[in-house]
């Protein structure tokens, strides 16, 4: 319930989103995202997830494993905030 108030509040008019650093949404590419996108795996040659500029260019694509909205809100407002 909280996350959808959250949601609601951000959506309205005149509200603006709160800046979210990459420190911030990090930890959950770490835990959702490891050892693929990290150093030494297997993805991590062409998309380095340790690196703000990767989740910017794939925006919302990175939903794919990542389902939680808490999570899902906190990246998009980092997503916002990069732009």
């Amino acid at each position: 319930m909280t996350v959808a108030l959250l949601i609601v509040f951000l959506r309205m008019p005149g509200r603006a989103i709160p800046k979210v650093d990459f420190r911030t949404v990090r930890p959950i590419f770490e835990q959702r995202c490891q050892p693929c996108h990290f150093a030494g795996g297997k993805m991590y040659q062409r998309l380095p997830f340790d690196r703000p500029e990767t989740i910017v260019k794939l925006g919302t694509k990175v939903f794919t494993r990542i389902r939680d909205e808490k999570s899902q809100t906190l990246i998009r407002q980092f997503l916002a905030s990069a732009k």
